[in-house]
């Protein structure tokens, strides 16, 4: 998992630094990460990337073709990473209410890894053939990873990109809607 977060810090690094729109609130396929800090504390790793900053890592340029035709079409991506230092319990319980919120707002659940000391839970929020948000929560017992992307994405090009950030080892998955 420690991968899958240096990957993506690596990848917006050159914006990081900048705070998005809070107007992402309204987007379809947000998700509120409001209390999380209340039960983990200060997120170790923070990003918030929308509008202009988004749009010039999109147009960076990028080997996979599919990643940078995803990147150009999304709206906002957040991240943030927590210590677990050991205690999943919490963390799991975080996800637990987290995935009953989103199924019943409509998201469907297209990953689910339950394994010995590691929780992956991936969901989309679709609009017509389109995927417009996306959320991957992450625990094992170093950290707990909470992503939202918002945006209009093609699963086709999705699927690339999420396979080669290695978010869920070697699961294939078909994200086809």
């Amino acid at each position: 998992m420690k991968t899958f977060a240096l990957i993506l810090c690596l990848l917006l690094t050159p914006a990081s630094a900048y705070s998005a729109d809070a107007a992402s609130a309204d987007l379809p396929g947000y998700v509120d990460f409001s209390t999380l800090s209340n039960e983990y504390g200060e997120a170790r790793v923070t990003v918030n990337l929308g509008g202009s900053i988004l749009k010039l890592v999109g147009a960076m340029q990028h080997d996979d073709p599919a990643a940078r035709e995803t990147l150009k079409n999304l709206d906002y991506i957040r991240v943030q990473v927590y210590d677990t230092a050991g205690d999943t319990a919490v963390a799991a319980s975080r996800m637990d209410g987290v995935s009953a919120k989103l199924l019943n707002a409509q998201w469907e659940q297209i990953v689910r890894v339950k394994e010995a000391g590691e929780r992956v839970h991936v969901f989309v929020k679709e609009g017509g053939d389109r995927i417009k948000g996306l959320m991957i929560m992450a625990v094992d017992s170093e950290e707990a990873v909470f992503v939202n992307i918002l945006g209009d994405i093609d699963p086709a090009h999705l699927e690339t990109v999420v396979s080669q950030m290695n978010v869920v080892g070697n699961i294939d998955l078909d994200l086809t809607l």
